[in-house]
């Protein structure tokens, strides 16, 4: 077995130190129109903050910078400038201008990007049994973590097949539904909230993982459950609720077809993606054939996991 450390940094408050002037300049750079560049400019500006004194809110205030935490825009802004922030280290790497940094311990240190590792969040996560976790932990002032983890929303080191990685989706479901239930919505409401937020819960994993088909079970069980409310007859099968509008559906999303369909993205991107680290550790693993468009997949039992499952 290869030994190996992950280490988990965890950058304090990243969110609150993005320039939307910056963001909004990149944005231009990277070909987004004049009305799409303003209507971003116009959802980053709105927000309003207000604090609790003595338990009464006070008077609402702007900010200057940053992105609102909890918004699902904040994540695909963010990326932008990291992918930017990358792209400029690579530069730097490349011209033989960066060199490493001095940890200052349980202190915490400050890169070259003025932001600060956070190193109560912080982890070092050992694979397998490596010796002197502890002084590598120590020299980070961090904890030491163990597998399987979560890591950016997304289980890491627990197994593909396990229902238990399907259960935060499971429960994030059930909890818009109790807020849901007690509103007074028409068929037209609930049809609008399925096809838009229940929908696209579960998106994040079904882009990497073989929904097990009890998971599709319950989780299409409580959409049809909504969508007609109290009524213990449904009115239309749900193969033709998720049919297309076209052919006379009602254009909700099937998941096992949308499934399959992001889980196919990776087959096509290994076929393009040539440079990319993760092609070159399955290709490194399981071979190449058909010119480099697909990876071999030998019919042995162990050690293929999620990529066997994709």
């Amino acid at each position: 077995m290869i030994l190996g450390v992950i280490c988990k940094l965890d950058i304090e408050k990243v969110y609150d130190h993005v320039n939307c002037k910056a963001l909004l300049d990149l944005l231009k750079r990277m070909g987004f129109g004049v009305r799409w560049c303003r209507w971003i400019r116009t959802c980053i500006s709105i927000v309003q903050f207000s604090v609790l004194v003595n338990g009464s809110p006070a008077d609402f205030f702007g900010c200057l910078r940053g992105l609102r935490q909890g918004d699902r825009l904040s994540p695909m802004l963010f990326l932008v400038m990291m992918k930017v922030f990358n792209k400029m280290m690579k530069r730097v790497k490349g011209a033989s201008l960066l060199r490493g940094f001095r940890v200052d311990g349980k202190r915490g240190e400050r890169t070259v990007t003025r932001l600060k590792v956070n190193a109560l969040k912080s982890e070092k996560v050992p694979i397998g049994e490596v010796p002197n976790i502890h002084v590598l932990a120590e020299i980070l002032g961090c904890r030491i973590g163990s597998l399987p983890m979560t890591y950016l929303g997304m289980p890491l080191g627990a197994s593909h097949k396990s229902p238990t990685i399907w259960n935060p989706i499971l429960e994030k479901i059930e909890r818009k539904l109790v807020g849901w239930k007690k509103m007074y919505l028409s068929k037209g409401g609930r049809l609008m909230l399925l096809k838009s937020t229940l929908s696209s819960l579960s998106t994040y994993f079904l882009s990497l993982f073989t929904i097990p088909t009890h998971v599709t079970n319950k989780i299409e069980r409580l959409q049809r459950d909504f969508l007609w409310g109290d009524s213990k007859t449904h009115l239309v099968g749900w193969d033709k609720v998720c049919a297309p509008l076209e052919n006379g559906g009602l254009g909700v999303r099937k998941l096992t077809t949308f499934n399959k369909a992001s889980l196919g993205k990776w087959l096509w991107r290994f076929g393009v993606e040539e440079t990319r680290f993760w092609r070159k550790v399955v290709a490194l693993k399981f071979g190449e054939e058909w010119g480099g468009w697909t990876s071999k997949l030998d019919r042995g039992v162990h050690g293929y996991g999620l990529w066997r499952s994709i």
